[in-house]
């Protein structure tokens, strides 16, 4: 819901630019800044990166779960012939078990997530900063992100300039 008002607003926006007076030469830049984000070499360093350290976590998320099914089966194999004081304990120790499991994956995905944002924020900076120096030198009135167009002419798409630009060093 939050996306259609924004999708509105720009909408909005480019009517008003589209109304500007005939005088005033309107000039719009797409750019798709994760196609972008993928294809630049800190890009595909940050990816790598981030990939690794999901393999790594992935790893101890599927050991944990092992455990614990282990324990599950355990417990369902074995709960008819136990005492009332075992049972009692061993599905407490698998109740905490799985809750250490949730956590664990709760944590991790958050902690991912702000890895992902640390390795790409400064790459996004720097897109900002080359989109600043295309959209200045060559008037262009409005540069957008490609999520936020439904269409536009190919001669308006700045990708790949600006994927040439960052691998070349400007931006910094």
């Amino acid at each position: 819901m939050m996306q259609r008002g924004w999708l509105g607003s720009v909408a909005c926006l480019v009517g008003l630019l589209v109304a500007a007076p005939a005088s005033a030469q309107v000039k719009i830049g797409v750019v798709d800044l994760q196609r972008a984000l993928q294809s630049v070499n800190d890009g595909k360093k940050a990816k790598g990166k981030l990939e690794k350290e999901v393999q790594k976590r992935q790893k101890d998320f599927d050991r944990m779960q092992d455990d614990l099914k282990k324990l599950k089966d355990e417990l369902e194999q074995k709960i008819a012939v136990m005492t009332e004081d075992v049972k009692r304990q061993k599905l407490q120790d698998y109740q905490r078990r799985l809750m250490e499991v949730q956590d664990y994956y709760l944590n991790n995905q958050r902690e991912l997530a702000e890895m992902e944002q640390n390795l790409t924020r400064p790459i996004f900076e720097r897109f900002h900063r080359i989109l600043q120096e295309i959209g200045a030198k060559e008037k262009f009135t409005l540069i957008v992100d490609r999520q936020a167009v439904v269409f536009s002419d190919a001669g308006t798409d700045l990708t790949e300039r600006l994927i040439q630009e960052y691998n070349a060093g400007k931006g910094k």
